[in-house]
């Protein structure tokens, strides 16, 4: 039975999203590190006024829209290639991602040769700069491209304006290396290109409500059929102790039934208070407590079992 007024709920926590793809019905994201889920709901509204005075005749209700935003707290690559649209890629002996990488690499007085902490990419240059009393002097490259794999160590020599080490000395290296398949990293890489955008997805919301009539915490579910996330986004990456929030905005669709948002609730078993749900009770002489049914409204037993 549904009551007129209903329990009362207070919201206590945020929400687990999942993002499911409209096609195939696969979970493509999970968020369980949201900080702030919102929903805002809103409708234009047309007054249709005439007669003596220009009364409002009628006012017509349109355009209903629902706007969802959700923070992520922590990022990772899947949910940054969501927001953009980008295309994700794994690094793979196929297809190899090339880093770009500075260091500072220290060469010892009178040595001829300056030691990579990873192999040069083949076909790149590699740059150093002199490191004095914090300044870098100008820079130095290979006058040739790297030409063999694995090349790691580098003579001085083979640079343009090749540095004279007499004593102890440190160097700034700028270079580019790339990695395939490896049992010890993993290296992936987005690219966000000009025609892509963020797609739309079913939104799945899951969360509790404090059920003030029982005292416990009831199951709250959100869906929204068809949700397009807008594809705007912003990174702010700051030296202060607040960590960077990653903002999930989209926009609930009509999907084929009219349906834009719908919301389910689940009462915690044998708790709910509902008329007919069955409880543990003590208070008959039943030791231990024997199980009885109960009104939900006034509390009286309905049966009670002692010889159970």
């Amino acid at each position: 039975m549904l009551d007129i007024q209903g329990r009362k709920y207070a919201s206590v926590t945020v929400c687990d999203v999942t993002l499911y793809d409209l096609v195939t019905k696969y979970p493509v994201m999970f968020f369980d590190t949201l900080q702030v889920t919102s929903i805002e709901g809103a409708a234009e509204t047309t007054d249709i006024q005439g007669g003596q005075g220009n009364a409002t005749l009628a006012s017509v209700s349109h355009s209903k829209t629902v706007d969802v935003t959700f923070d992520d707290a922590i990022m990772t690559m899947s949910s940054l290639a969501l927001l953009t649209g980008g295309n994700l890629e794994q690094a793979s002996e196929s297809h190899k991602i090339t880093m770009t990488e500075t260091e500072i690499r220290e060469v010892k007085g009178g040595a001829t040769t300056i030691t990579l902490s990873r192999p040069a990419k083949v076909g790149s240059y590699v740059w150093i700069a002199m490191l004095q009393d914090g300044i870098l002097s100008t820079s130095s490259r290979l006058v040739n491209k790297v030409a063999e794999e694995n090349m790691t160590e580098f003579k001085l020599s083979d640079f343009n304006n090749a540095p004279v080490v007499a004593e102890d000395a440190m160097y700034r290296v700028f270079y580019e290396w790339e990695m395939g398949l490896d049992a010890a990293e993993e290296l992936s890489e987005l690219t966000v290109l000009a025609d892509k955008f963020a797609g739309t997805y079913r939104f799945i919301g899951d969360t509790v409500l404090f059920n003030q009539y029982t005292g416990l915490n009831d199951i709250f579910q959100i869906e929204i059929p068809k949700l397009k996330l807008d594809s705007s986004y912003s990174m702010s990456l700051n030296a202060s102790t607040e960590a960077v929030v990653f903002s999930f905005k989209g926009k609930a669709l009509r999907d084929d039934l009219g349906n834009m948002i719908i919301f389910r609730q689940l009462k915690q078993d044998s708790k709910s208070g509902d008329s007919g749900e069955k409880q543990l009770d003590g208070s008959y002489r039943g030791i231990p407590a024997v199980e009885v049914t109960i009104d939900g409204e006034t509390g009286n037993i309905i049966t009670n079992d002692i010889s159970a």
